[in-house]
């Protein structure tokens, strides 16, 4: 894909911001479209050069470039690892990928996503730059490219349909090699003088567009010598690299014995010892068991509680969870057991008493039987079978009979 690199005009030439107001039956045009891009973007470039300064913010380190061999560096060539750099007017820099580029060279100019080109005469061969003695400084600056030429429809009747535009613009960055460092009396503040002082003053946009990122050395054949990646380079402070963790540590719930309580029991009180359990905590035993109170002062937690007499019966898990969201769980914590039953006292028992032995009455007329040893007399429990008696009492009378005869 193609693309044509485009000069960035310097956001900070103007002072002003302006955007389009939109209202009914306007006749748009691509300037109106345009202008609220360039509103938005400009705003985004004074917050980070005002807010957060330029310079490289991470990554972007300039190495040598080893010989297929292993001899050594090659000579003239360098490569620069990916990185993120903020541009002296507030534009954001994204290294994409590893490039290289040629110190006899006057630079390259790269697009995110795409291999770099060479800045190459079109009219001549490829043209070293004499370098003279000394350092030289490899250096990084923001710049546009357009990309994705389409067709444009011809005005009116015209047939010519060989016009076209690009439809796309793509953030991309120079590499440029330079002969001293823009900024090499400005010295970075101390520490210290960033939170103490006067009222600051706003800071003015500086002349050159270019980050520097390292200082190289080499002798007169381009044998590189040294590379320095702090020399002349601005660093962004950055707070990405730096987090903290959480300091509060776990919830443990240290209860070794489970509590048992029945449906309907009022003012339970419940211990929670443990470490890391806050008094402001969140206490919560499941359904049908109420949190009354709690003893927000003492060590360790103490809540009162009720049953409902409906609870549900078995075992309860305790859940504590502290203002900041930690949670501590223990199973098995309660134990609901069913209410004791309670009605009318029983009244007192009376004795059934045992039956007595069974009399028989001789029938009228019959001659009572004299007592006769070894028998049962009157008064002697004797056999009430039925059968028995008859005969007995049918044998009196026969007796009876005979004697009335004599």
């Amino acid at each position: 894909m193609k693309s044509m690199t485009m000069t960035q005009k310097n956001s900070c030439e103007t002072g002003f911001l302006e955007r389009p107001r939109y209202f009914a039956r306007q006749l748009l045009t691509p300037t109106e479209m345009t202008l609220e891009q360039t509103y938005f973007r400009d705003k985004l470039r004074r917050h980070n050069r005002l807010m957060h300064g330029w310079g490289v913010v991470c990554g972007a380190i300039v190495c040598i470039v080893p010989r297929a061999d292993g001899t050594g560096p090659e000579p003239w060539k360098v490569k620069i690892t990916p990185g993120y750099v903020l541009g002296p007017y507030g534009d954001e820099i994204v290294i994409d990928k590893t490039r290289i580029i040629d110190l006899r060279t006057p630079g390259a100019t790269c697009t995110t996503g795409e291999n770099p080109v060479e800045q190459i005469d079109p009219w001549c061969s490829q043209v070293w730059v004499e370098r003279k003695p000394g350092p030289l400084y490899v250096a990084v600056k923001y710049r546009e490219a357009t990309c994705r030429p389409v067709r444009v429809q011809p005005n009116g009747c015209g047939c010519d349909d060989s016009q076209c535009e690009y439809s796309r613009i793509r953030d991309g960055y120079e590499f440029g090699v330079l002969d001293g460092c823009p900024d090499h009396d400005d010295k970075p503040p101390k520490i210290e003088d960033l939170i103490k002082g006067g009222n600051p003053a706003c800071q003015d946009c500086p002349d050159s567009p270019w980050v520097v990122l390292a200082e190289v050395q080499m002798d007169a054949d381009g044998s590189i010598t040294a590379i320095d990646n702090c020399e002349c380079r601005r660093i962004v402070v950055s707070t990405a690299p730096f987090w903290r963790g959480c300091e509060n540590g776990k919830v443990v719930i240290d209860i070794t014995q489970t509590k048992e309580v029945r449906q309907g029991d009022t003012n339970v009180t419940f211990a929670i010892p443990g470490p890391n359990i806050h008094p402001e905590a969140e206490v919560n035993f499941g359904g049908g068991i109420k949190i009354k109170s709690r003893s927000a002062t003492a060590t360790p937690l103490s809540v009162t509680f009720d049953v409902d007499e409906t609870a549900p019966l078995g075992m309860h898990t305790l859940t504590v969870i502290n203002p900041d969201d930690l949670v501590g769980i223990k199973r098995d914590a309660v134990k609901v057991l069913p209410k004791v039953a309670t009605g009318p006292a029983p009244g007192p028992t009376v004795a059934t008493p045992a039956p007595g032995p069974t009399v028989v009455t001789p029938a009228p007329g019959s001659t009572v039987a004299t007592p006769v040893p070894g028998r049962p007399t009157a008064g002697t429990p004797v056999a009430t079978n039925p059968t028995v008696v008859n005969q007995r009492v049918a044998t009196g009378k026969k007796r009876g009979r005979k004697g009335g005869e004599k």
